[in-house]
């Protein structure tokens, strides 16, 4: 079994490969030629729970096989210990045999930015320019990192709860992208000029005003995951033409759900997921005018497409620790 660390991770994963593998395996996937179960949930303690996300896709050489392995504990915090642990396991879908063990938190990182990007590929206008970001963590820097390697950002504008923590980020993310990237001195402005916007924060309550965005926006939103916090209102949702990234979505991601609930939407309101839509089965942006929305609550397709590129791409370069499970 090869074990696939964070540095070797960042060092075979690129962002724009990782975008046209994930529309590849969309396509496959609308096709029927992948198997991608619900995630499972075990409770463990009070505050913790197992998380499981299989998949079976179809690889070079035949299937590829794995599974995420998500541990989520609330109180963790107050243990001094990150609330969320994540691994991956990659397995020969023909045999079963263990391939490659690896960091699933860079993984699950990158293929969010990554799905984000794919979606933007159909969703937001060609000539989208200016991107907001809420959100100062590590996920929004994989937003930043994948949405502009796909679209033509020329300037990044940063929104963070903490001004401090937002000038850091922004400081950071400016060299690294080679692109202006600043804090916004005025939030609404902010929102009412961004061609894109991303969400990747943990916000319970939606963080803008979806009257103020402008005719042609494209919104991004990534952070919630549960059915009772959104990131984005119903206004957002009620404006904009919705895909998710899979049809559980709807039900399990509060920016949706509550807009369902409220009577401000109705189920059909979504026009399609990531498959369809990378597919060809329903249309991207329709109108210049058009304001778009693409809510991602993770699919366990992101998660195997990822950790194959990445096996591949190691195993070629002789990156890893390889451990015979045997001895």
């Amino acid at each position: 079994m090869l074990i696939l660390g964070r540095a070797d991770l960042e060092a075979v994963l690129e962002p724009r490969e990782l975008i046209d593998a994930l529309s590849q395996a969309f396509i496959d996937h609308a096709a029927g030629r992948s198997l991608v179960p619900p995630r499972a949930t075990v409770p463990v303690t009070d505050d913790g729970v197992l998380m499981l996300m299989p998949a079976a896709a179809p690889a070079d050489d035949g299937l590829a096989l794995g599974t995420k392995l998500v541990t989520f504990y609330a109180d963790n915090q107050a243990r001094g210990a990150p609330t969320i642990h994540s691994t991956y396991i990659l397995m020969d879908g023909g045999t079963g045999r263990p391939l490659a063990l690896l960091d699933g938190a860079f993984l699950t990182g990158l293929r969010t930015g990554a799905a984000s990007a794919l979606a933007a590929r159909h969703l937001a206008r060609k000539d989208a320019r200016a991107l907001l970001c809420f959100g100062a963590g590590v996920q929004a820097g994989f937003q930043l990192l994948c949405l502009t390697a796909e679209l033509r950002i020329d300037h990044v504008v940063v929104i963070g709860r903490d001004p401090e923590r937002a000038r850091r980020f922004a400081d950071s993310w400016r060299e690294r992208l080679r692109l202006p990237v600043t804090v916004a001195s005025d939030p609404h402005a902010a929102v009412a000029d961004a061609d894109v916007i991303t969400c990747a924060t943990t916000a319970a309550t939606p963080l803008f005003d979806g009257r103020r965005l402008k005719p042609g926006a494209h919104v991004d939103a990534v952070g919630a995951f549960q059915s009772t916090v959104r990131e984005v209102d119903g206004e957002t949702v009620r404006r904009a033409r919705v895909v998710v990234d899979q049809p559980g979505t709807i039900d399990n991601a509060g920016d949706i759900a509550l807009a369902i609930k409220e009577g401000v939407v109705t189920r059909a309101h979504v026009v399609g997921d990531l498959a369809t839509l990378v597919s060809g089965a329903v249309a991207g942006r329709t109108r210049p005018d058009e304001i778009t929305l693409f809510k991602s609550e993770g699919f366990a397709l992101e998660d195997i497409v990822a950790a194959r590129l990445a096996y591949v791409r190691a195993a070629a370069r002789g990156l890893g620790r390889v451990v015979d499970l045997a001895c």
